[in-house]
């Protein structure tokens, strides 16, 4: 994934909430190779809120790693997924 053009990005997502559901698939190697090719290379290029999103989500999960010498219980992950959608929504 390169760095895009601000400018030339859309401001506002109109599928916003099947993004979030992709991004998890993809963050959680769920998604096939065409799915991940097709949001990574395509969609985050044009769409700022998605690629913020990304870029929250891979940040969240890495200082998860870094903080906890297991996998983050499930609950956790739960709590901070439902409120960065709040937080997204509004």
């Amino acid at each position: 994934m390169s760095n895009p053009d601000p400018s030339k990005m859309k401001q506002d997502c109109p599928e916003k909430n099947e993004c979030l559901k992709m991004l998890q698939l993809i963050l959680d190697g769920e998604a096939n190779s065409e799915q991940k090719e097709n949001f990574l290379k395509n969609h985050l290029e044009e769409c700022m809120p998605c690629y913020k999103n990304y870029h929250l989500e891979v940040a969240i999960r890495q200082l998860l790693k870094t903080k906890c010498c297991k996998d983050a219980p499930q609950e956790l992950v739960d709590d901070i997924k439902t409120k960065v959608i709040k937080n997204l929504a509004s």
